[in-house]
């Protein structure tokens, strides 16, 4: 099941030498543990760069989204299987 969520979470970033990861984050009071990045890229809505993480846990997968000029984390998509 799909469906688009579009509302500000905390995360918690892990910062490698060339690479940034989400490892954690909160969502309506509920803490995911992100066992895996997927995929991560960047795009351009209009003049703001965003980051798009694409993670997952043991059961379900998020497509996270960092606006860079705001500093706020999104949770745009939730997949759910089943």
């Amino acid at each position: 099941m799909y469906e688009t969520i579009n509302e500000t979470i905390e995360v918690l970033v892990r910062f490698g030498t060339k690479t940034v990861a989400p490892t954690i984050f909160r969502w309506r009071n509920k803490v995911y543990k992100v066992k895996k990045v997927n995929l991560a890229h960047s795009g351009k809505v209009g003049e703001e760069e965003w980051y798009y993480f694409s993670v997952s846990d043991d059961a379900n997968y998020f497509k996270l989204a960092f606006n860079s000029t705001t500093l706020k984390w999104y949770l745009d998509e939730l997949y759910i299987d089943g």
